[in-house]
């Protein structure tokens, strides 16, 4: 027999705010030059000082932010400040930061779904490109799972999963990147992630995008050690622009 279904984390915990849309605001607008530290500065130097979890994609060959991500509040309170003009719209390294509600997925969709554009479908692959940038990851999942929702489009190379993880207590950051060995498999992973009811990890709908940059040298797999190390460089992908399809709609979209 299965085992049983564990219960749901009571609702006054930190677990269940973290899943929780009613903790969780949008944010857009970040100087892609600004850290996460900045981040959690700005808003506790406006009152939203119990930041719980900062969820903020970064550029894999870069390490730096990509300017838009969530953030996780202890308190509905703060929340609803930070949603108010004491922080929407504040100045933070000389952009104005924008925040918005974060929205839970429409039903019958993904989080990938038209890439937050109104149902267009996925973008056009950029030349030579082979890694995609998947995030709305479960915080649980391993690099294993995520494979084994990947691996149907395509040869993935050796440790080609690479779920970004903070650096202090290893815990997964909800985005990752997948490397294949071909360019038809990073298209049929976007392609298929585009589509209503497209790709789950974990039961979790994501969002699927395509990824030229190549991996930051300082990378570390969830044991800590060096990816460089264990697999060598990094084939990367094509040159060109990256991928920065986003949407504020939906909190399962790009872990909202």
């Amino acid at each position: 027999l299965p085992p049983p279904t564990p219960p749901p984390p009571p609702a006054d915990s930190d677990a269940a705010k973290l899943a929780s849309t009613e903790h969780t605001v949008f944010i857009e607008g970040l100087p892609f030059t600004s850290s996460e530290d900045e981040v959690r500065s700005f808003f506790a130097e406006h009152g939203c000082n119990d930041v719980l979890q900062l969820r903020l994609p970064t550029w894999q060959d870069s390490g730096r932010l990509r300017g838009f991500g969530h953030v996780v509040f202890a308190s509905t309170e703060t929340r609803a400040r930070a949603l108010s003009d004491a922080v929407n719209g504040r100045n933070l390294g000389g952009r104005y930061v924008t925040v918005k509600e974060a929205n839970a997925p429409r039903a019958g969709t993904t989080a990938g779904a038209g890439l937050g554009g109104g149902g267009r479908g996925s973008r056009e692959q950029p030349k030579g490109c082979k890694t995609v940038f998947v995030r709305n990851l479960p915080y649980n999942a391993s690099e294993e799972d995520v494979q084994d929702a990947f691996r149907t489009f395509g040869k993935i190379l050796e440790g080609g999963v690479r779920v970004v993880r903070n650096h202090s207590n290893g815990q997964s950051k909800g985005f990752g990147y997948v490397e294949y060995k071909n360019e038809e498999s990073a298209l049929a992973a976007v392609q298929k992630a585009a589509k209503p009811f497209g790709l789950t990890v974990m039961k979790r709908p994501v969002f699927v995008d395509y990824d030229e940059g190549s991996m930051k040298g300082s990378f570390r797999d969830k044991e800590g050690k060096l990816w460089s190390k264990e697999h060598g460089s990094s084939s990367g992908a094509g040159a060109g622009g990256r991928g920065r399809g986003r949407s504020h709609t939906g909190f399962g979209r790009g872990h909202r």
